[in-house]
């Protein structure tokens, strides 16, 4: 209720002279009686309607107030109908004892009904204005709750994405490499032990970093090159990653990012000796994002958890920008855009 602007002091006090004195004009409008104009600093009647307005305006406020406990539960259009007849009839009921109390006890006679009629007639419109603008900052400010309820709830989401997916170890990964690395150790046991570097050099690089938020895509790319040369194994050499980006420090990444996409195009394109996989990484034009793209060859069945895990990814990439995680595919190619998450090289000295 504090934040509504009638509980505003600044409102408070402004409010019942801007009131007043249009009151006392709409008066002098009424009577075609302008020339009391001329004096209207020194006339009493301008400060009787000042007076009158705040005793109007802030009998509404206080009754608004009470009401509002008592109707929180209640139905919008009862409510809004209920807090009208309040407001309006404790507000009327206090103008007609103060104007009947001034008129009997300073002027010194009875106002008469007329002049009562149009006394209540103006403040009943005051009064319904001032419900007016009550209940749309009432309800705006509601709606703004919402708004922010459905934010939180959405970035407590984008969070938990964020946690799972940096904290997510890939199981078909490892299986398969282990598989892999079987076959191997009965033939050549160098290409084992190199098989077992690479594996453990993924899956440090995932442990190390599994906490931070976000990572050089320098450290990244060493993960990645761990990853193609782990995979050529199985692959037989028909993989490869293209990198033309040169500042790899300045770029941030989500630690896995470059992991998780390689491993779910690899796992979803079909590669063979005549149609190699070749992973292309370069900036997009006005540096907005890196742009990873390989040539389209899927598979008939896709794997599903690795394309999982490319949707948490791209959930939790909004956690970081306002620039989308997108893909697109445009002919032949397929186009994995990061947005770009840069930190200075200052910025990055004082963090260290």
């Amino acid at each position: 209720m504090n934040r509504i602007f009638i509980h505003h002091a600044l409102f408070r006090i402004l409010a019942p002279p801007v009131a007043g004195v249009m009151v006392y004009f709409l008066i002098l409008l009424i009577n075609n009686n302008f020339s009391d104009l001329k004096n209207i600093a020194s006339s009493a009647e301008v400060y009787v309607c000042i007076g009158l307005a705040y005793i109007s305006l802030e009998a509404m406020r206080i009754t608004l107030s009470i009401s509002e406990k008592w109707l929180a539960k209640q139905k919008v259009r009862r409510r809004i109908i209920v807090q009208i007849l309040a407001t309006l009839g404790v507000s009327l009921a206090l103008i007609a004892i103060a104007i009947w109390a001034y008129y009997k006890w300073v002027i010194g006679f009875t106002i008469n009904t007329s002049e009562l009629r149009l006394f209540l007639s103006i403040y009943g419109v005051i009064g319904l204005l001032y419900n007016a603008l009550f209940f749309s900052n009432f309800y705006l400010n509601r709606e703004n709750i919402l708004l922010i309820q459905q934010e939180k709830k959405m970035r407590e989401k984008l969070e938990a994405d964020f946690t799972s997916f940096k904290n997510e170890i890939n199981p078909d990964l490892l299986y398969e490499s282990l598989e892999n690395l079987i076959l191997t150790m009965q033939h050549n046991v160098d290409q084992a032990e190199e098989q077992i570097d690479y594996l453990a050099g993924i899956y440090r690089y995932s442990l190390v970093n599994r906490h931070k938020e976000l990572i050089s895509m320098e450290e990244e790319l060493q993960a990645a090159d761990h990853l193609i040369k782990l995979l050529n194994f199985k692959y037989q050499n028909q993989l490869n990653l293209l990198n033309s980006v040169r500042d790899t420090e300045s770029i941030q990444l989500i630690p896995g990012s470059l992991l998780v996409t390689i491993d779910a195009i690899v796992r979803n394109t079909l590669i063979s000796k005549q149609s190699p996989l070749v992973i292309r990484l370069y900036l997009e034009e006005g540096d907005e994002y890196l742009v990873l793209q390989h040539t389209i060859n899927d598979r008939l069945l896709l794997h599903q958890d690795s394309l999982n895990a490319f949707s948490r990814l791209q959930r939790s990439y909004s956690f970081f920008s306002e620039n989308p995680f997108v893909q697109v595919k445009a002919g032949k190619e397929n186009y994995i855009k990061f947005p770009l998450v840069r930190i200075s090289t200052e910025l990055a000295a004082v963090n260290e």
